[in-house]
């Protein structure tokens, strides 16, 4: 297609050059965006290159290096991303996930970002008539409420619930009974500030809304969602631990890919439509996601798990306001699915991080400025880089953040094909030589769990170094969940000290 004419010199020369690169070029970009589309189908339908977006394929991968260095210069102690989705226009122009994780096609723990789907189905019931915000907590568990409940309680409404304000010092009381009724323990717990009037970040709170529309629906609140949200969205990961008695956690427990928080963010952003059909009210989203409140950073127990500028911006019913116009959901660890309605943007993450702040900054400063308005000139080599850098995404095989799992460090190594075998007891761990081997890893046997707790059976990737001294350093991450860490084995049962 490039060719040197023999015909043609000084300026007409070169014209013809140009004109035959633009030609290559645009070929180029064609056959880019095809083999895009046979190689990546998301919940979309194909990728689109970002410059057709008006995205700059480098300001993306300014935005992965820089998530990757700066987890590598905190020596992991910030932890890292899992995976991402960036939508911009309605189209994917970006996702990837670090191996060993799949986050594009496997679920993985949502934390607090639970919240913003049960609020969603509180607005399915409102705008089905069948609850009001301003009803009282008390008539909706007649049943479950203390001999005396006090003022402050009788006066709690659901839209306190909503926006955080249910006027407890205390957050997390289901805590005062892990393997009871937690809607009772919610509920006796004490009251100190009038509801409406004090914000404070409560999982409790949220834990009531999915009781509430358990009942109101009577529906599992799983179910009710998949009804109305994750079947027309074609959401197909969606699952959720309980508590004790089977209610849906709520306020945290959901588990679902990237690709359907993106799908959700979209959702959202086209202010509860979904393929030409409204599903959701759009009074209810602009409710929902709009300030109804003032907000602070989180804290649980003693440990603050969220704070910066990005907490301070207000907070709706269950969403984050954010910097920039944005609006977000939001669950520990890193958790985001990020809304920008004046870019027509959304930028979704899953992770296991302890600086979120940093992670909302590194979307500032990177993917913010690079939403263009008008399409971009095709960058091929750029695109190509882009699509070799989400396809080879991988966390590093060692991690100086060492914490002991499970008791594995005192195991008895048994080589296999491939790497080793650690038991301990009944305990089996498999670890890969340099490379990840999975172990399905049994923590509790049902689905109940209390908050930040670890339940049921969870993929565990493990991979070692041998050293020439028979030392064998074990790096450990929880497919599709936070946990992370490394331990040192020696010999059959000899254990080194951290």
């Amino acid at each position: 297609m490039f060719s040197l004419h023999a015909y043609g010199k000084g300026s007409e020369f070169f014209a013809i050059i140009r004109a035959d690169m633009k030609m290559m070029t645009i070929a180029l970009a064609v056959a880019m965006q095809s083999f895009m589309g046979m190689q990546a189908q998301t919940p979309f339908g194909s990728i689109a290159t970002p410059e057709s977006q008006g995205v700059s394929s480098r300001a993306i991968l300014r935005w992965i290096d820089a998530c990757e260095e700066t987890a590598s210069t905190n020596g992991f102690r910030h932890g890292f991303l899992h995976g991402f989705v960036i939508v911009r226009h309605g189209r994917v122009i970006a996702e990837g996930s670090w191996r060993p994780h799949d986050t594009l096609n496997e679920p993985h723990m949502l934390y607090s970002h639970s919240k913003s789907f049960t609020s969603t189905a509180v607005g399915f019931l409102v705008d089905d008539g069948r609850l009001d915000l301003d009803e009282r907590v008390v008539d909706l568990f007649p049943d479950s409420l203390p001999e005396n409940p006090s003022d402050n309680l009788r006066q709690m409404r659901v839209r306190d619930l909503l926006t955080m304000n249910m006027g407890a010092d205390r957050t997390d009381a289901e805590r005062d009974d892990i393997a009871g009724d937690w809607v009772k323990a919610i509920l006796a717990n004490g009251f100190q500030h009038a509801p409406g009037t004090r914000f404070k970040y409560d999982s409790a709170a949220t834990h009531l809304l999915a009781a509430i529309v358990e009942r109101r629906s009577g529906k599992r609140l799983m179910d009710f969602l998949r009804e109305r949200l994750f079947v027309p969205l074609g959401m197909t990961s969606p699952w959720s631990t309980t508590s004790p008695t089977g209610v849906a956690c709520g306020g945290w427990g959901m588990n679902m890919t990237t690709r359907d928080l993106a799908v959700f963010g979209q959702f959202l952003l086209q202010k509860g439509v979904w393929k030409g059909q409204r599903l959701l009210s759009e009074d209810w989203v602009s409710l929902a996601t709009s300030k109804q409140t003032r907000s602070k950073e989180i804290v649980v127990g003693a440990k603050t798990i969220g704070s910066g500028d990005d907490w301070a911006q207000g907070y709706g019913f269950q969403f984050w306001r954010c910097q920039h116009g944005a609006f977000r959901a939001d669950g520990a660890s890193g958790q985001l699915t990020v809304v920008f309605p004046s870019e027509d943007a959304v930028v979704s993450v899953n992770a296991g991080l302890g600086d979120m702040q940093r992670e909302l900054d590194l979307i500032w400063k990177h993917l913010l400025p690079a939403f263009a308005a008008d399409p971009l000139p095709p960058d091929v080599e750029a695109q190509m880089e882009l699509k070799g850098k989400c396809e080879s995404l991988a966390l590093p095989l060692s991690d100086s953040h060492t914490k002991v799992f499970e008791g594995m460090d005192a195991a008895k190594i048994e080589a296999t094909d491939g790497g080793w075998r650690l038991r301990r007891g009944d305990a089996v761990l498999n670890v890969g030589d340099c490379g990840w081997k999975i172990t399905e890893w049994r923590f509790t046997d049902d689905n109940v769990e209390p908050l930040f707790g670890k339940c049921g059976v969870r993929k565990i990737a493990a991979s070692g170094k041998a050293d020439e001294l028979g030392r064998l350093e074990v790096t450990w991450q929880m497919l599709g969940g936070i946990g992370h860490g490394s331990f040192k084995v020696i010999g059959s049962s000899e254990n080194e000290g951290e």
